[in-house]
């Protein structure tokens, strides 16, 4: 679940920082102005060209890993447009990602794919879920994490089968059996 936590964190920051790393100048003189629609021109032209040329898998690359293309530099300008508090937290999940062994960052990458790929509203709904598996009391995370794991290394007759039990409806409150269920139903088996 931590995994999730750490995708749902990155797939809300690194959207915002990806749209705030275009610069915005000020207008420059008219004389300048021509000479640089031109240029601007010439350079959307040239920059057509090389998307035609890239596959559509690169055109597609998920934020993350358009963030891992960036240089340092332009990496720094985005985060210095984001509010502080996003960049801390963005910072933040980025030296958790960097301090990964990398199985574990392969491992992750694919999940982040996969999220990536599911719809914006069921996106938006997996982001509520991480929210409310946050707001779960520190002593609940870890059974209904453990409980979450379970369910997903299940086939869905099996699954559905568990949810269905006394013990489940016994050991996790409404919510929480809620939760488990929206989450095995959006991610399921393990991808």
């Amino acid at each position: 679940m931590r995994h999730y936590l750490l995708i749902a964190g990155l797939c809300v920051l690194l959207p915002w920082a990806a749209v705030c790393e275009e610069p915005r100048s000020p207008k420059p003189p008219p004389a300048r102005r021509a000479a640089k629609a031109r240029a601007a021109k010439e350079k959307a032209k040239a920059e057509a060209k090389e998307r035609e040329a890239e596959s559509s898998e690169a055109r597609e690359a998920p934020a993350l890993e358009r963030w891992n293309r960036m240089t340092p530099e332009e990496r720094g300008r985005a985060l210095a447009k984001l509010p502080p508090e996003r960049r801390r937290e963005l910072q933040q999940k980025l030296q958790e990602f960097r301090n990964l062994p990398p199985e574990q960052k392969q491992q992750l990458g694919e999940r982040y794919r996969a999220f990536s790929q599911l719809p914006p509203e069921q996106q938006n709904h997996a982001r509520e879920l991480f929210r409310q598996f946050n707001s779960l009391p520190e002593d609940r995370r870890p059974l209904v994490k453990q409980e979450y794991e379970q369910l997903r290394s299940m086939p869905e007759s099996e699954r559905n089968a568990r949810m269905n039990s006394e013990a489940f409806r016994s050991r996790y409150s409404p919510s929480e059996q809620q939760m488990l269920r929206d989450l095995s139903q959006t991610f399921g088996s393990p991808r």
